[in-house]
């Protein structure tokens, strides 16, 4: 476990710590050839970002490189990035059709810098977060979620720089949020730049929700790892830091673009959000560059163990970590994500990203998403063939990058918006493949979770710390979704496919909200839905 002390925790080990420099030296003077080598990268091997990045995902070059010194920036924070900004890393991760389409003008732009012990079960980074005051009002400061301290003091902020001068951070809510002060107000439409020196040491029971930051199963399931600019809501109050409740997601995020860098020892596997760009090796490590956006956070899985399956479809790679033993679910992975895909795709808009990951974690949820990444529980990858159960659960957290990474919401305080819309995609995708027995067999699983708590009309619309453990999974996840049945039901099926159509490409890369949902409801349907919201989402007055 780390040290229960901020500054005084657990430095990684000498042959870590000699090595970090290496990677800002390596970045700084090495140009990889863009010819393929001889064995191509084994992750994300497939799929290409846009031909101004300098080497295809396809195939990157490994050279190697010797330094004497770090990955990992040795000068303050108060320094710029060592290396000049390229745009078109932020736009990697996108089909051309959408990377033409999106806007990303004043989204917040995080550079990491990371390095994983050999071990893999701590890291130190530092994060360069340039952020521009989207809101209508100055800024005084910014506030900063530290995820990993959620239930235990395992991250520590070493140095924080804000535009070339060392702060102070103000820790809050038990190191889980830091306010940053700001020298000025940050007018509307001015932009300040954070460097922040961080470390964690994952404790063995895993920390996040369904241990979502854990070495567990031969796995280092790197998520929230890193400090992030909480959500600036001014009609809610302004900055939103809540802690999270025990169960449920704890991502509330605005869509950001992201450039990282990260080491490993050689040998390890690495599944992410985004896409690879680049590889370099130096001194028995391996140093991998991510890019990509929109999206809401950035993740990797990592693994000696990992093995790898890959397939193209229509324009996207699909590429499955599984472990030894789980071939026969790797392969089905890819198959029923890419049917998932295609239904969505016909049902809402297009899929924006050229890759989907599906990994094998310790995570005890059945599963998770992340931008172009789903995880799934170790145990789960591992069922018999053919399993309904692993089915179901790839293709809603498919689901969940039209729900989620997509068109975002509070996943705290609106859980059923992305919750329960996951699980409509999901009958809906049983319905197109299987029939209209295959949807009704969906639909009957539904009712039995909601049975687990007696069938309760529980409002679907509450945050999640409003429930139980069980109510939360019964009636976000069992109701929650026989509220869009009634919804296609009084609309009809012509104008609930326009509704949602319309909901996906009007809140894409936003936060939607439920009066925001209810709102364009109403007006696809001609007339006041008042009854069906106030039967099935909001609370009694």
């Amino acid at each position: 476990m780390g040290s229960t002390e901020r500054g005084a925790g657990n430095r990684l080990k000498p042959r870590l710590l000699s090595g970090l420099l290496a990677l800002l030296l390596i970045l700084a003077a090495c140009t990889p050839p863009a010819q393929p080598t001889a064995t191509p990268p084994p992750a994300t091997a497939t799929a290409a970002p846009s031909p101004t990045v300098a080497a295809t995902v396809a195939a990157t070059a490994v050279p190697t490189a010797t330094a004497a010194a770090t990955s990992v920036p040795t000068v303050a924070p108060a320094q710029p990035p060592p290396e000049v900004e390229d745009p078109t890393v932020y736009t990697a991760a996108l089909r051309p059709e959408a990377a033409d389409e999106v806007d990303l003008a004043g989204l917040t732009r995080y550079r990491l810098y990371v390095v994983v012990s050999p071990e893999l079960t701590e890291f130190e980074g530092r994060a360069y977060i340039h952020y521009t005051n989207r809101e209508t009002v100055p800024l005084d400061e910014v506030y900063l979620h530290l995820y990993p301290n959620l239930w235990a003091p395992v991250m520590q902020l070493t140095q924080v720089g804000v535009n070339g001068e060392m702060v102070e951070a103000d820790w809050q809510q038990g190191e889980f949020v830091a306010r940053i002060p700001l020298a000025d107000p940050l007018a509307p439409g001015a932009s300040v730049d954070m460097a922040l020196d961080f470390e964690v040491t994952i404790p063995e029971e895993g920390v996040g929700n369904y241990d979502e930051l854990a070495f567990k199963e031969g796995v280092l399931a790197l998520t929230h790892f890193y400090p992030t600019v909480a959500v600036y809501d001014a009609e809610n109050g302004g900055w939103q830091i809540e802690r999270p409740a025990p169960q449920g997601d704890v991502i509330y995020h605005d869509a950001s673009l992201y450039d990282v860098r990260l080491e490993t020892d050689a040998g390890v596997q690495v599944a992410s959000t985004g896409v690879e760009l680049e590889r370099w090796q130096a001194d028995g490590s391996v140093i991998w560059q991510f890019g990509g956006g929109p999206m809401r956070d950035f993740t990797a899985t990592l693994s000696r163990q990992y093995e790898t399956t890959t397939a193209t479809v229509d324009g996207v790679t699909y590429s499955s970590y599984y472990l030894p033993g789980s071939e026969v679910n790797a392969e089905a992975a890819l198959d029923i994500a890419a049917a998932a895909v295609a239904t969505f795709e016909a049902e809402f808009g297009p899929y924006p990203y050229r890759e989907l990951d599906i990994a094998a974690t310790g995570t005890t949820a059945a599963g998770i998403e992340y931008p172009g990444l789903i995880v799934l529980a170790a145990g789960l990858y591992g069922r018999a063939p053919g399993d309904s159960s692993f089915e179901a659960v790839v293709v809603h957290e498919t689901a969940h990058q039209w729900w989620y990474a997509v068109v975002g919401n509070d996943q705290l305080n609106d859980p059923w918006l992305d919750e329960a819309l996951a699980q409509y995609s999901t009958y809906l995708y049983f319905q197109d493949r299987y029939g209209e027995q295959g949807g009704a067999g969906f639909l009957a699983a539904l009712d039995d979770r909601w049975a687990r708590v007696d069938r309760i009309e529980k409002p679907i619309g509450l945050p999640v710390s409003a429930y139980s453990e069980g109510e939360y999974s019964g009636v976000v996840y069992g109701r929650g979704p026989f509220f869009l049945v009634a919804l296609a039901e009084r609309l009809g099926p012509e104008r609930m496919a326009q509704f949602v159509q319309r909901y996906y490409a009007e809140q894409s890369w936003d936060i939607a909200t439920p009066a925001e949902f209810e709102a364009l409801a109403e007006e696809t349907a001609g007339a006041p839905l008042d009854d069906l919201f106030a039967a099935w989402v909001y609370p009694p007055e």
